[in-house]
């Protein structure tokens, strides 16, 4: 019975390629751009291969997709590539142009009545495979452009960056300016600081989207230092509420620029979500093994269930989501988190009513192993 349905199939190949063809032209919007690389090209394969399947009534488990696995990757690559690189097409669109090949050939194979069991799982196992091989470079390959694009976006931004903030630096090196100049000046001076950190922050955050980890460069340092610099720019930008206020030196072998920028992203969410017009405190201690760094702010509690769901890639807590009153990318705590996990530390959150919200980085004061540092 499976010999018959595979002949018949390889008989009306052609008008099944038209019919699909058709009908993926009225009832997907992105379909009349795609050109025809996956039209003339990725389909012919796959009836080929299942046609191949039904001829030995080959039922598709798990043994014989594995057995099989090198072609069917290759037929749903080539749809999957083909469509994601087209830029209007979605990821749903591509799923439902195997929707409509399902019905196409059942609509072929089912003109004398209902398939028997097998030769139906092998047709439906075909399907859905190819619909998670080309899922699944669809989606990489939109991942990969994504990423090409953000690489290219952040150079060309960087570029005129540091001309203004090389011309800003001479302006200052001049002399002569009044003090409302040199005020001026060094806050342009640290509104393009602020801006090179979020490029940078858009750049990381994309690889950590990736699954990449943050490459840090690792230098002898005093991080207490580092951290009155960054509180003394959010100062200049939010305000005498966000106040250092511990004492003492924090020397070790971290990558301070990653965690200058951890810093900031947590004082800048604490601006956001923090009850306004309140302090936003930094401190720091140190022991033997680590260091911890807090930033806390006042303000509503973070309820205990929407504590891990912080740091997930591009994310916000439900609340914030549904307040829509804070603006953001939902990319300020993953790049926190990855920058502890850079030096394999640890982030703890408490959060309570009448209390408010701390962040606490705790960071080894040894350097991850087998890093070369500076």
């Amino acid at each position: 019975m499976s010999d018959s349905y595979a002949r018949g199939l390889q008989a009306n190949k052609e008008r099944l390629l038209g019919l699909w063809v058709e009908r993926c032209l009225k009832e997907v919007t992105s379909a009349s751009s795609a050109g025809t690389l996956a039209l003339l090209d990725s389909l012919p394969l796959f009836l080929d291969h299942l046609c191949d399947a039904l001829a030995s009534a080959r039922k598709m488990d798990v043994d014989s997709i594995a057995s099989h696995i090198h072609e069917s990757l290759r037929i749903g690559k080539l749809h999957g590539a083909d469509r994601a690189s087209n830029r209007s097409y979605l990821l749903r669109e591509v799923i439902f142009e195997y929707h409509i090949l399902r019905e196409v050939l059942f609509q072929e194979l089912e003109t004398d009545g209902p398939m028997s069991t097998i030769p139906r799982d092998i047709v439906l196992d075909s399907i859905e495979q190819a619909v998670n091989d080309a899922v699944i470079e669809f989606t990489k390959v939109q991942a990969d452009i994504q990423q090409e694009f953000v690489d290219t976006l952040t150079h060309d931004l960087r570029t005129p960056l540091a001309v203004a903030r090389m011309n800003a630096q001479i302006t200052l090196k001049r002399g002569g300016l009044a003090e409302p100049a040199i005020a001026a000046q060094n806050n342009i001076l640290v509104s393009l600081n602020r801006l090179d950190s979020m490029i940078q922050n858009l750049l990381d955050g994309s690889r950590i989207r990736g699954g990449e980890r943050l490459w840090l460069q690792f230098t002898n340092c005093d991080l207490a230092v580092v951290i009155r610099e960054v509180v003394q720019e959010m100062r200049m930008v939010y305000g005498p509420r966000i106040v250092a206020v511990s004492e003492g030196e924090l020397h070790g072998n971290w990558g301070a620029d990653g965690l200058k920028r951890a810093v900031e992203n947590l004082i800048v969410n604490a601006v956001k979500y923090g009850a306004d017009e309140t302090p936003i405190t930094i401190s720091w201690n140190s022991s033997i093994e680590t260091i911890e760094v807090t930033v806390h702010n006042e303000g509503a509690e973070i309820p205990d269930h929407e504590i891990p769901r912080l740091f997930q890639k591009f994310r916000r807590a439900t609340s914030s989501e549904e307040a829509g009153t804070r603006p953001g990318w939902g990319l300020g705590l993953t790049l926190v988190k990855g920058v502890v996990d850079a030096h394999n530390g640890k982030i703890d959150v408490a959060s309570a009513e009448g209390i408010g919200t701390s962040f606490t980085l705790e960071i080894p004061c040894s350097p991850p192993p087998g890093l070369t540092h500076a």
